[in-house]
C-alpha cells in the first residue's frame, strides 16, 4: 500500500471513529432520556412554552432539552431540528426576552467557563415542537 493509499485508509478510519464516537454519545443521551421519561406517556406537542414558568432545564447531550415548568409535573421535552450536536450539559442556552418559547426559535450555547475561561457563545440550536410527558396516564 503506498504512502498515499495509507493517508486516505487513516483519514477513513478517523472518519470511521469519529461517526462511531457520535453514535455512542447519541445511545447514551437517549437512553438517559429514556430513564427520566420512564413511567410517562407522550401526549400531543404545543409548540410554545411560557420562559416565566420555566424552573428548571436539563440538557441531554446530543439529544434533547427537558423544561419542568411551575407548578406542573409535567416534562417538556424539545429535539432541537438544528444544532442538536452541540448540546452539552456543561453549556448554558440563551434565551434572551423572549415570553414564550416556541418552535423554530434559536437559542445561542454559551460555555460556562471553568478553569479560567472566561464565559463565550459556542453555538446555537433552533428549536423543535415541545412534547410533553405526564406521569400515569
Amino acid at each position: 500500500m503506498g504512502k498515499g493509499m495509507r493517508l486516505l485508509a487513516v483519514a477513513a478510519s478517523l472518519g470511521l471513529m469519529t461517526a462511531s464516537g457520535a453514535q455512542a454519545e447519541n445511545a447514551k443521551g437517549e437512553a438517559q432520556l429514556a430513564k427520566m421519561l420512564e413511567g410517562r406517556t407522550a401526549f400531543a406537542a404545543v409548540p410554545c412554552i411560557e420562559v416565566r414558568k420555566i424552573i428548571t432545564t436539563e440538557i441531554i447531550n446530543g439529544t434533547a432539552i427537558v423544561y419542568r415548568l411551575r407548578g406542573s409535573p409535567t416534562l417538556y421535552v424539545n429535539r432541537p431540528t438544528a444544532g442538536v450536536d452541540g448540546l452539552n450539559s456543561n453549556n448554558s442556552l440563551t434565551v434572551g426576552e423572549s415570553v414564550e418559547l416556541c418552535e423554530g426559535n434559536n437559542l445561542m450555547t454559551g460555555d460556562n467557563g471553568g478553569r479560567g475561561a472566561g464565559p463565550g457563545y459556542n453555538g446555537g440550536v433552533r428549536l423543535g415542537e415541545f412534547v410533553p410527558y405526564k406521569k400515569g396516564e
